[in-house]
């Protein structure tokens, strides 16, 4: 009973407060908030029973939950007016997020799989409607389907041993207890679906189109968080099967090949959102390949670096694409070349592109430095101790530091760059729910800075860090201080043509 009033809560919640939000903005936030955090507290009081990995799940899509919610209503009550449709659609997705990484059982990780497949639909045809149906069947065909092939396929194999009902409704923790060895056929099918999504070659095509052309709140969930179904449900195929060796390797090479395209592409476009969008699949190949570095070494830090990178990750390209609903508002493009005056317009919208700066180029002290770091590091002794299949993951990860920063400072032009201004600088139309729901991811990250060094044993490396990350903190809010006065400062002298 417990269970299914968790379930029905982490949903009810979420949808009622979207179906106000018109008419009770205020109620609609504490409803949908609340909503996000019943799973969360629910794990706490210790009634539902997950999987090692479940929690940081857990952690990444309610911290993403609350501030796209926020983002949400307020982007969309400057762009419509009425943000009914698009905030029940956007919830809606959320909680069905949350509550799949919070999955008891192999029914409810099934069942939510599917469902969130059909509200992604609605998701890409959100705003564009009949002009998004193409964008919509290439990602059914080409990520949906054969991840649900996949998904399917752990329930078939696991029926074997534990019955065609049983397996379905033994708890994941007991299913995962007792590992089941495979053949190469029956690993590829069980990964290659996940491997998909998380947009992986060759059946990558679909994540370029559907991140650019989902809205941009959008594409907040699927880079955040739809990404994060594939690397979740590759942790729950390998705690229950034993694999063949032979797929890490195939995965290697895909994750190799992903993240050399992926970081490569980002260097060559022009369009600030294809930037944010190629650095997915440079990120995600560095994932798969961690992956397939731990099925082939069995190093257990190499399973907790890549729950860090996932949360990482998931909260830094949610703020990523915020950024980019940021820069529809206040200019109609994210075009690069007819940007660069963006800080002029807005401090706020400054200070939130600055910190995502710093979280996606890998600079203290945001979580990006800290993973970066100790993936270098891990790699680097494991080849130095004779694991050389480490060499090509410390190599893309050092490949990876540098073209970060590159693309990154593109990113950054769009609010700083000498290019000249409008002849009349428009308004700030950025409103309160939206800058509390963007600062509250923005400086989150921050904190999670902190949590995520907690994960790991205390050792000589992470007080070095911890050191980095709380010296470099008070200098990063100066920062978005001083953002704050001096850009407006320099925007009303701009504009009087006198100091003020």
């Amino acid at each position: 009973m417990l269970v299914k009033t968790y379930v029905i809560l982490a949903i009810l919640l979420p949808v009622t407060g979207a179906l106000i939000v018109d008419s009770y903005p205020r109620l609609s936030k504490v409803l949908r908030i609340l909503g996000f955090l019943i799973p969360g507290l629910f794990f706490l009081a210790g009634m539902i029973e997950l999987l090692w990995f479940q929690p940081y799940f857990m952690l990444l899509s309610t911290i993403a939950a609350v501030g796209l919610t926020l983002h949400t209503e307020g982007y969309y009550k400057v762009i419509y007016g009425k943000v009914m449709y698009q905030q029940l659609v956007m919830d809606t997705m959320l909680s069905l997020i949350i509550l799949l990484f919070s999955s008891e059982t192999l029914i409810e990780a099934i069942t939510l799989w599917i469902v969130l497949e059909l509200v992604s639909v609605l998701l890409i045809l959100m705003e564009k409607g009949y002009e998004n149906y193409p964008v919509a069947i290439k990602y059914l065909v080409f990520c949906a389907t054969p991840g649900d092939i996949s998904i399917l396929s752990i329930w078939v194999l696991a029926s074997q041993k534990y019955g065609f009902i049983e397996s379905l409704l033994t708890p994941l923790t007991e299913l995962s207890a007792t590992s089941m060895s495979v053949g190469i056929l029956e690993s590829l099918i069980l990964v290659i679906g996940f491997l998909t999504k998380l947009g992986q070659f060759p059946l990558h095509s679909w994540l370029p189109t559907a991140h650019y052309h989902a809205p941009s709140p959008g594409s907040s969930v699927i880079s955040g968080l739809l990404l994060k179904m594939g690397a979740f449900s590759l942790f729950i195929v390998i705690s229950m099967f034993s694999l063949n060796p032979a797929v890490f390797y195939i995965m290697m090479a895909q994750g190799i090949i992903t993240s050399v395209y992926g970081y490569l592409m980002t260097t060559v476009q022009t369009d600030v959102k294809r930037v944010i969008v190629y650095s997915s699949l440079g990120h995600m190949g560095v994932v798969t390949m961690l992956f397939a570095l731990y099925g082939l070494v069995r190093e257990p830090i190499i399973q907790t670096l890549i729950v860090v990178y996932v949360v990482y990750h998931g909260i830094a390209k949610a703020l990523g694409f915020v950024n980019i609903s940021i820069m529809e508002q206040l200019s109609n493009t994210h075009e690069l070349y007819k940007l660069g005056f963006l800080g002029l317009v807005s401090p706020n919208a400054l200070n939130i592109a600055f910190l995502t700066f710093l979280n996606l180029a890998g600079f203290p002290p945001t979580p990006g430095f800290i993973v970066k770091f100790l993936l270098i590091l891990t790699t680097l002794s494991l080849v130095l101790t004779g694991s050389l299949l480490a060499l090509p993951v410390l190599a893309i990860i050092s490949f990876s530091t540098v073209i970060t920063v590159i693309y990154m400072s593109k990113f950054i032009a769009a609010y700083t760059s000498s290019i000249k201004p409008p002849l009349k600088i428009p308004p700030e139309n950025l409103n309160n729910p939206e800058l509390v729901g963007d600062y509250f991811l923005s400086l989150f990250t921050i904190v999670l800075s902190y949590l995520l060094l907690s994960v790991f044993p205390a050792d000589f490396w992470i007080y070095t860090l911890l050191i980095i990350i709380a010296l470099t903190t008070p200098l990063t809010i100066l920062i978005c201080v001083r953002n704050l006065r001096e850009v407006r400062e320099e925007k009303e002298q701009w504009l009087s043509g006198v100091e003020a």
